[in-house]
């Protein structure tokens, strides 16, 4: 097996969609992947066109967008590294339900849809992982929906924090700083918001010592309020 194919194999190993193959199940899934790579900005697929395949983010981060007559944007997803997305594509008959943009120069591994059917057909342990995938997925937009229609401002952002904070340390304490992985006007529209509704929203928990926050890099100081305004203290760790 080629060097390349070696480091392709290891990246997947790391994705949950292929979380406990075997070395013959992986090495299949290297042959089937194809590179693609899309400058900041590209559209990568657009809401309605033919569902071709699915993709998993090497490095960059791709928006998943629903678009109004009118030209508003709401975000579905955010997705960054080691993330799959589009997946749920590949069991349709019909288009892509939404439109995949790059926040940042991107680079993927693509899976088409035929051959990737025809594996999955052939491998019980991928099918329940591409079924826990798709479970995932529904939970996601479920509870955003939820999270739209119920919470206030404040609480999906408090959301957020606790939730990028699990994902870049593995934990949630106070002191513990991070990076917001995309722009606050990005952010915003995945918060069902507008910008300045999120910055008011982040200098208000900035004003009372909650957290500290300086270019898009939070500070968390007292996560148990935090934890308060999302609604509960699931997320402590």
């Amino acid at each position: 097996m080629a060097e390349k194919d070696v480091q392709r194999k290891e990246v997947l190993r790391k994705i949950y969609l292929f979380s406990g193959l075997d070395d013959g199940a992986l090495n299949d899934l290297v042959r089937l992947a194809l590179k693609r790579s899309f400058p900041r900005g590209a559209t990568i697929f657009e809401e309605g066109a033919p569902a071709q395949g699915f993709y998993i983010i090497l490095a960059g981060q791709v928006k998943l967008v629903k678009s109004s007559p009118d030209g508003k944007e709401f975000i579905l997803r955010l997705v960054g590294p080691g993330e799959t997305f589009a997946e749920a594509a590949v069991f349709a008959e019909g288009p892509y339900p939404v439109t995949g943009v790059a926040l940042e120069d991107s680079y993927t591994l693509f899976f088409p849809k035929e051959p990737f059917l025809r594996l999955l057909s052939n491998s019980p342990p991928l099918t329940r992982n591409m079924l826990a995938t798709l479970s995932r997925l529904l939970f996601h937009l479920t509870r955003q929906l939820e999270d739209l229609s119920l919470k206030e401002v404040s609480a999906r952002l408090a959301q957020y924090i606790l939730e990028q904070c699990l994902k870049q340390h593995g934990r949630i304490a106070p002191d513990l700083t991070f990076e917001l992985p995309t722009a606050k006007t990005q952010l915003a529209a995945y918060l069902g918001t507008i910008g300045e509704t999120l910055s008011r929203t982040l200098a208000r928990l900035k004003a009372s010592g909650v957290i500290d926050e300086d270019k898009g890099r939070i500070t968390i100081n007292n996560p148990a309020i935090l934890e308060n305004l999302a609604g509960g203290s699931k997320y402590h760790k």
